[in-house]
C-alpha cells in the first residue's frame, strides 16, 4: 500500500482533507514538495457537526490551497445529528453511530457505526464522480488515486480502497513523516496549528479530549452534552438499553474525566473517512 509518487500512473488524483494536522500537512506538501503529487482537487466531507474551529481552519486551508492552484470542495450529505436523532424519532431511516450501551450479559458494547461510511466516505466518492463528469451508477473508466493524510505513527490505519477504480495512497508514511513532523510542516509555511478534527460528540474521543473540550470550549462541549441527552432513548432502535457517548454509560454532563480506566482514543487527530479504525 505504498504510494507511487509518479503522477503519470493515474488519470485523476484527489486529496481526502480532514482539516486536522495530518491531512493539512499533506496538503502543504502537495503545494510545496515535488515528491508529493499535486492533486486535481482536495475534498472535505462535512458532517455538519464539526467544532467551529474546524470550519474556521478549513477556510484558511482553502485560501492557501487555491493560492497554489488546488481547489478545495466540500461534500455533504446533510447534518449527521439530524439523521441520528430526528429521523429515528420520526420513524424514518436513520444513521447509527457507535454509541456505548449495555449488552444483555451486562458487558459494555457499541452500536454499529454507519456514520463514517455514509457521511465521510460516500459523500467524497460522490463528489469525485461528479467532479470527473460521471452520472450516478455510471462506470468509472479512469484510474483514480486518493491521497490520505495518515502519518508514520498511525500505520495501523492504512487500508486499501474498496473501489476497483481507486487506489489509496499514503505519502506521509512513504516519506517517513510522523504526526509531530506534520506540525512543523504546517508552521514552516506560516499557517496556524490546527486543532483536532472530528464530530464534536464522537464516542471515540478520549477522556483527555473531553476534559480539554469542557475546559476550553464549553459551547462545543455543550453541543456534545445535548446530543448525548437526545440519544438516550434507544427504544426506537429496537434496543431496551439506552445509548451513551461515554463508555462509562454515564450521561456526558455527569462524567468526571480522567478516571480509571480512561476512555480509549480510537483514532488519531482527525476524521477523514477512516475514523476509528
Amino acid at each position: 500500500m505504498r504510494i507511487d509518487t509518479t503522477s503519470g500512473d493515474f488519470d485523476f488524483t484527489y486529496l481526502s482533507l480532514g482539516a486536522g494536522v495530518q491531512s493539512s500537512a499533506l496538503l502543504v506538501l502537495a503545494c510545496t514538495d515535488d515528491r508529493v503529487p499535486k492533486p486535481d482537487v482536495a475534498i472535505f466531507a462535512d458532517t455538519g457537526d464539526e467544532p467551529a474551529w474546524v470550519y474556521e481552519y478549513l477556510e484558511v486551508l482553502k485560501t492557501y490551497a487555491e493560492s497554489h492552484g488546488i481547489e478545495v470542495i466540500v461534500a455533504q450529505k446533510g447534518r449527521l445529528s439530524e439523521w441520528v436523532v430526528d429521523r429515528q424519532r420520526s420513524g424514518e431511516r436513520f444513521i447509527s453511530v457507535p454509541l456505548f450501551t449495555k449488552n444483555s450479559d451486562g458487558s459494555t458494547g457499541m452500536l454499529m457505526r454507519q456514520c463514517t461510511q455514509e457521511f465521510k466516505i460516500q459523500p467524497i466518492i460522490k463528489a469525485v464522480r461528479k467532479h470527473m463528469g460521471y452520472k450516478p451508477r455510471q462506470r468509472v473508466k479512469e484510474r483514480v488515486r486518493c491521497m490520505m493524510g495518515i502519518s508514520l505513527d498511525e500505520v495501523e490505519r492504512l487500508k486499501p480502497s474498496p473501489l476497483k477504480w481507486c487506489t489509496n495512497s499514503f505519502p506521509l508514511v512513504d516519506l517517513g513523516i510522523t504526526r509531530e513532523d506534520c506540525y512543523k510542516i504546517i508552521e514552516d509555511v506560516g499557517l496556524p496549528k490546527p486543532e483536532r478534527s472530528a464530530c464534536v460528540y464522537c464516542p471515540y474521543h478520549s477522556d483527555s479530549y473531553w476534559k480539554w473540550l469542557q475546559d476550553n470550549h464549553p459551547d462545543e462541549f455543550g453541543k456534545a452534552v445535548e446530543f448525548d441527552n437526545d440519544i438516550r432513548d434507544m427504544t426506537a432502535r429496537g434496543r431496551n438499553s439506552p445509548g451513551y457517548v461515554h463508555r462509562s454509560l454515564t450521561p456526558l454532563s455527569e462524567v468526571i474525566f480522567g478516571g480509571d480506566p480512561d476512555q480509549v482514543d480510537m483514532f488519531g487527530s482527525e476524521c477523514e473517512g477512516m475514523c476509528g479504525v
